[in-house]
């Protein structure tokens, strides 16, 4: 079966929703074809399903984008921007707004449900169970699903049914749950499968480059993410390092040289530099590969990119989805919708370079000095300027993506999608081994028992590691890209009381536990925003922040969008409101 060739597909029994707003289950189509008493007995039939269930998670990518960061502190509008999109920038939010329905993700869950509730999954050949992955790969994609709509909206109506008869679309008669309340209902159905495999289709492709399990976002990592947002710190470390230890990539090239070497046990980020010592000259404007390898299924280290859940996108429209997100964010013509904000700029220039020594170290220590005014280059790897015969134009590089040209008029295209990738996951993973710190502590002493502190190998590896020293320059802890050799720090990249009280304004002796827990978070939650911009996370992760530090953490940085001196009061204050965080229903 040349599956590449369906992907584009509407799945023949997908629910379409009509745009009355009646209710958000409106079945009266008359191109509902469900047959529910057929049961999905056979592999083509899981395939066919599965992939139904993909085209439909399709329509919803690109609401993670441009909800998770159109709201967030790291993106801005411009005088090119539509209404639509202004007025999520400004927490308005219209019952009508194109990216506001919440009938498209229900499309999702009831292609899901029909698969989950019609597979034969006893199905065997050759003694193994044959259709288990693909009923895997559905309950990933409705687990999946149902949180972003509960981080969105607020409270997300759950069912588990096909609903194929207008008796069963009557919202009244399911129940209704905010995101920690689905946590409690989704942890236990997901447990039992959290060691299944997903599907690998590898003759799947995305802009010409072959997906494989990428395609379905990992059981155990939505887990991870069930507990951070339940406020259960020890599963949610214990799932996120599991992954990260039950991953590792078995090959891996070295970072000088064409050596292979073999490491096990964990799973490695790849170079953390970004920029080496010959781009220290500030914007480069040359074609660059970061962007590639942090979002990309093939590494430029020998072995896979970054990404580890994706959603494929067409090249045109003739082939089914294209995603728009491309072309809000850049655009030849300076019509793009979207810019980094002030604040991101802000952001990035604030951080030190560290530059390392040339030369043999001394006394086993090498030496490294600050250049303070390079700030972090991941900005300017993402954020480019380019030039054509007629005047500069700004692209931001993020994104796996093609051009097209047609006549005088450029478009740009994007491969995928990426939900998850490898740095979000080390980072969720310190996110709540902090928490846990705070949530168990026993003053100073958690601080070191919980890996607060300097040394994240430790934690990763509490019985040693052979590969410690070989590992150090792949997986450099928080704080790492785009910044240089921080692993050599020893004054300002560490978590020192000297380093806390500067920050706090505070004597050295009057730093206390607190401090302690919340500079490691702030650290956390910037270093989110300084690697995982504009790829859909950033308002969720400041709505879950928020959760522990109050309305003021996520409505003062959303405010300052245009930078620290231009904060937008009116916006503060309405923020300040919860309510005012979550979309309509209706």
């Amino acid at each position: 079966m040349n599956k590449k060739s369906i992907i584009g597909l509407l799945f023949v029994g997908a629910l379409t929703f009509m745009t009355s707003c009646a209710d958000m289950f409106d079945i009266s189509s008359s191109r509902v074809v469900y047959d529910y008493d057929h049961t999905l007995g056979s592999s083509a039939d899981s395939v066919y399903t599965t992939v139904g269930i993909l085209h439909a998670f399709q329509q919803i990518a690109d609401r993670y984008v441009i909800l998770g960061e159109v709201r967030g502190d790291m993106v801005d509008i411009n005088k090119n921007t539509k209404a639509s999109l202004r007025n999520i920038a400004e927490f308005n939010f219209d019952e009508d707004n194109e990216y506001l329905q919440i009938r498209d993700y229900y499309k999702v869950i009831n292609n899901c449900n029909y698969l989950i509730a019609h597979m034969d999954t006893t199905i065997r050949h050759n003694n193994e169970r044959v259709m288990t992955d693909e009923y895997v790969a559905a309950l990933s994609i409705r687990a999946w699903t149902y949180m972003q709509m509960a981080l969105n909206y607020g409270k997300v109506t759950y069912y588990t049914n096909p609903i194929t008869k207008e008796a069963q679309a009557d919202v009244s008669k399911y129940p209704s749950y905010d995101v920690k309340e689905l946590a409690l209902v989704l942890i236990p159905q997901l447990l039992p499968y959290m060691e299944y495999k997903l599907p690998a289709w590898s003759d799947l492709q995305a802009n010409g480059t072959s997906v494989t399990s990428e395609l379905f976002p990992p059981i155990q990592l939505i887990l991870g993410d069930l507990y951070l947002w339940l406020g259960d710190y020890q599963n949610a470390w214990l799932t996120y390092r599991d992954f990260i230890t039950d991953n590792p990539n078995s090959l891996m090239r070295a970072q000088t040289g064409s050596e292979t070497t073999t490491f096990t046990g964990y799973m490695p980020l790849g170079n953390g530099q970004v920029v080496t010592d010959n781009r220290m000259t500030g914007r480069d404007t040359r074609a660059i590969n970061f962007p590639s390898y942090v979002n990309g299924l093939n590494g430029i280290l020998g072995g896979k990119g970054e990404a580890i859940t994706v959603v494929p996108m067409q090249e045109s429209t003739e082939d089914g989805t294209v995603s728009e997100v491309p072309g809000l964010f850049m655009s030849r013509q300076n019509t793009h919708q979207l810019n980094g904000s002030a604040l991101w700029q802000e952001l990035s220039l604030a951080q030190d370079y560290v530059l390392g020594a040339q030369g043999p170290a001394t006394g086993g220590v090498r030496g490294y000095s600050y250049l303070s005014n390079k700030g972090d280059q991941r900005i300017n790897y993402y954020v480019r300027e380019m030039q054509n015969e007629e005047d500069e134009f700004e692209v931001i590089d993020k994104f796996v993506g093609r051009t097209r040209t047609t006549g005088t008029s450029e478009t740009y295209t994007i491969g995928y999608l990426t939900l998850y990738r490898r740095a979000l996951v080390y980072l969720r993973a310190a996110e709540a081994l902090n928490c846990l710190a705070e949530q168990q502590h026993d003053g100073a002493k958690a601080v070191q028992a919980f890996g607060i502190l300097r040394d994240g190998f430790d934690i990763l590896f509490p019985n040693g590691s052979i590969y410690k020293a070989e590992l150090q320059p792949y997986t450099l802890g928080v704080h790492a890209r785009g910044c240089g050799d921080v692993y050599l720090d020893t004054a300002k990249y560490v978590v020192k009381d000297a380093v806390i009280a500067e920050f706090y304004g505070k004597e050295v002796e009057d730093v206390n536990f607190t401090d302690t827990i919340h500079y490691v978070e702030d650290r956390i939650c910037n270093e989110l925003a300084l690697e995982t911009t504009l790829e859909g996370n950033r308002f969720t992760d400041l709505v879950r922040f928020a959760q522990r530090r109050g309305a003021d953490y996520l409505a003062s940085k959303v405010a300052c969008r245009k930078g620290t001196e231009n904060r937008d009061e009116a916006l503060y204050q309405k923020l300040l409101n919860k309510a005012n965080w979550y979309l309509p229903t209706k």
